[in-house]
């Protein structure tokens, strides 16, 4: 048993000891003894799963010490088939321990819905940089007379015209209608001269012209009851809905005799 006094350096060279045999001792749990029980230094890479069909995945994951967990909010792709993996976190190539879990987002197996952008009056430019970022495509165009050039006339779907918010599946094909900036065609005007009132009545209406006045004046170069002039004249271009007027040689008949050639043509 040692008689020596005790003293301030021997106290603090044990106290100096004492910490020494701690911070070895700390050190050989976080660098030996914890790496070789945790695998601390053995990593596994990940798998890059992005378009692999969702129901090969679990023995693949599994035989790899890895687990996985599917996220709620599904995602959608015209790319991918319904339950193919669209992303993942983490993802493919990462390094991670084992027994780590994989997040995993699905493509659906129906498209969400999105709103049916209004297009009206917008120029086809515009028109189709909405509709892509809106989820819809462009399909085919249609060109028809309307002053206003390279506008949407029309918006529809499989040959229906679709309303301004109308529910869509995303991914679906808009057609449009585009006025070319010229309007109504234009046609020349048909010929009534020689031809009875009746004549001149189909013609007037299969072109879809207007019959406004018609002038029953005696005139003795041509058949009774024929017409011998008409505005606008022969060989004028009109568009659809001019008005027409007729001169007829030939006496006006009685309005109820009128009346009744009407109603037996109806």
């Amino acid at each position: 048993m040692s008689n020596k006094p005790f003293t301030i350096i021997r106290f603090l060279k044990n106290i100096g000891i004492m910490v020494g045999i701690s911070v070895v001792l700390v050190l050989f749990f976080f660098y030996i003894y914890l790496p070789a029980s945790t695998n601390h230094n053995e990593t596994i890479t990940v798998p890059d799963l992005v378009g692999t069909p969702f129901e090969s995945i679990d023995e693949f994951l599994t035989n790899r010490n890895l687990r996985y967990e599917v996220e709620v909010d599904s995602g959608y792709s015209e790319n991918f088939d319904p339950e193919v993996i669209l992303s993942q976190n983490p993802k493919g190539g990462a390094k991670v321990k084992e027994d780590r879990k994989i997040y995993l987002t699905l493509n659906a197996n129906v498209p969400p819905q999105v709103r049916m952008p209004n297009l009206i009056n917008t120029d086809l430019l515009n028109a189709e940089d909405i509709l892509t970022s809106n989820g819809l495509k462009r399909g085919e165009i249609t060109y028809v007379p309307d002053l206003r050039e390279n506008a949407v006339i029309k918006q529809e779907l499989e040959g229906e015209e679709i309303e301004p918010g109308t529910m869509l599946f995303k991914g679906s094909v808009v057609d449009l209608v585009i006025g070319n900036g010229i309007g109504v065609e234009t046609f020349p005007i048909p010929d009534f001269l020689g031809k009875t009132l009746e004549e001149a009545k189909f013609q007037i209406e299969a072109a879809e012209l207007r019959l406004d006045i018609v002038n029953y004046i005696k005139n003795d170069t041509v058949p009774l009851n024929t017409i011998y002039k008409q505005l606008p004249p022969l060989g004028t271009v009109v568009r659809k809905n001019r008005i027409i007027e007729l001169w007829i040689n030939g006496d006006e008949p009685p309005e109820e005799e009128e009346e009744g050639k009407e109603d037996s043509g109806n």
